[in-house]
């Protein structure tokens, strides 16, 4: 069975524990945890960002030179591949300094001789998703400049084996009780 931990956090306070802790929680009442599985972002760097203008690539007939409003003073100059979006468009924007599925850390770099200031990302490159086949093309009033996990919700899923005896775990509710039985038993101890 699958446990959503924000599901549980929206009725118990969990935020003293870790998603390691609370399978150590769980694994002590005798509820087997077969896997933790996080899903969405988490990373504050990356943001919401809207791009404002792009031009042709000079060097490279299949990039796009774009200007991206990610709410800092100055717009962001990032070189895309993508051609799915027009001025206007709220989309992701990994900064310098972001890793990204895979464990790919974003940087700045030069594309052609010419200085990309971050990255653009498709709903695949994130982790949200299958689609590659250009931007993730947020809603119109997504707020600019915010974290991308603000916006986006993300969660951790716990994969829990329920034995036979405990039919009250078969529900979100049943978890939900037997966290709040367990983290009492802990802060008394």
């Amino acid at each position: 069975m699958k446990v959503s931990l924000s599901w549980l956090s929206s009725h118990l306070d969990l935020s003293g524990h870790s998603p390691d802790s609370l399978a150590d929680l769980l694994t002590f009442a005798g509820i087997e945890v077969e896997g933790i599985q996080s899903s969405g972002i988490h990373s504050d760097l990356i943001v919401v960002g809207r791009v404002t203008s792009f031009i042709p690539h000079p060097n490279a007939d299949k990039l796009r030179l774009c200007q991206v409003d990610d709410g800092s003073p100055e717009p962001r100059q990032i070189v895309c591949g993508a051609k799915n979006f027009a001025p206007g468009d709220c989309v992701p924007v990994a900064l310098p300094g972001a890793v990204l599925p895979g464990n790919f850390t974003i940087k700045e770099s030069e594309l052609r001789g010419v200085l990309s200031r971050g990255m653009m990302c498709s709903s695949r490159e994130l982790g949200l998703g299958d689609n590659h086949e250009g931007l993730m093309i947020l809603p119109a009033d997504a707020p600019v400049g915010r974290p991308l996990h603000q916006f986006i919700p993300s969660d951790t899923l716990f994969e829990v084996e329920i034995t036979p005896n405990r039919p009250d775990l078969l529900s979100h509710h049943g978890m939900a009780r037997e966290l709040a039985a367990l983290a009492c038993l802990l802060y008394t101890s």
